[in-house]
């Protein structure tokens, strides 16, 4: 099996090297977490160290919002962007109109897509073809999920992990972690799931990474601790997060 190189400092040595070729892997956890910063630093490392081509599909914040937000770390999303390292496609219909305005300003690069699966698996296959992109992160599916049935949301969520897994890339998804529920149709069906906590400990908040699955991959159990500093994110396989350090509150399971 090929490996892709995670772009995230220290989560190659619990994976064996990468994440499987292919593979539709998701990222999971509570607010502040850091989801975004996972699957956009994916991308940007991937462009400009590996050179892998990438496809962000944002479905609840604004491109410019998360561009902004992207520079503390230094990347230049715009810069990739028009250099075809990058394509975005923005696809909640609810700023449709006003958006597309504002994407001419940004890039003509950019692609704004309704909210409907086949839709957005249509345009994601058409960017994926134009730039030959490797990596893909989707941010996020939560908004997939509104549906009071619970077999209408398995059924959606599946038709759209399943057609992802038809394309040669490897794609990151991010899903809300909410309440008390400790599994989520999404990561039933993605061949990984990593799952970020934000933990209290001595009146402080611990943040730590676990990998609940990783098919093909003889993966760290562990909970390891990781930071968001001024390049993004690093976590350290090297130290643990014991059971006895924190409380039994968890920040990512708790409104």
């Amino acid at each position: 099996m090929g490996k892709i190189k995670t772009a995230i400092p220290g989560l190659d040595e619990l994976l064996e090297g990468g994440y499987v070729e292919n593979d539709v892997i998701l990222v999971t956890g509570g607010p502040g977490t850091g989801k975004t910063t996972f699957g956009v630093q994916y991308l940007v490392e991937g462009a400009r160290t590996f050179n892998e081509p990438g496809l962000l599909v944002v479905m609840e914040e604004t491109p410019s919002r998360i561009i902004r937000d992207m520079w503390r770390f230094g990347w230049d999303i715009e810069k990739l962007v028009s250099l075809n390292k990058l394509r975005i496609i923005y696809a909640n219909p609810f700023t449709y109109t006003k958006f597309v305005k504002s994407l001419k300003d940004i890039s003509g690069s950019m692609i704004a897509a309704r909210k409907n699966i086949s839709d957005i698996f249509e345009q994601i296959q058409v960017e994926v073809e134009a730039i030959q992109a490797k990596r893909i992160f989707i941010d996020s599916i939560t908004s997939l999920k509104l549906s009071p049935d619970p077999t209408e949301v398995r059924h959606k969520i599946s038709e759209f992990v399943k057609n992802l897994e038809f394309l040669e890339c490897t794609t990151l998804m991010s899903s809300e972690l909410q309440g008390e529920q400790s599994f989520n149709v999404e990561e039933y069906l993605s061949s990984g799931v990593i799952r970020l906590h934000v933990f209290r400990a001595e009146g402080c908040k611990v943040k730590a990474i676990e990998i609940l699955k990783m098919r093909g991959v003889k993966h760290d159990e562990a909970l390891h601790p990781y930071e968001i500093g001024e390049k993004g994110i690093i976590i350290y396989p090297g130290e643990t997060v014991m059971s006895d350090d924190i409380s039994l509150f968890d920040a990512t399971s708790k409104k």
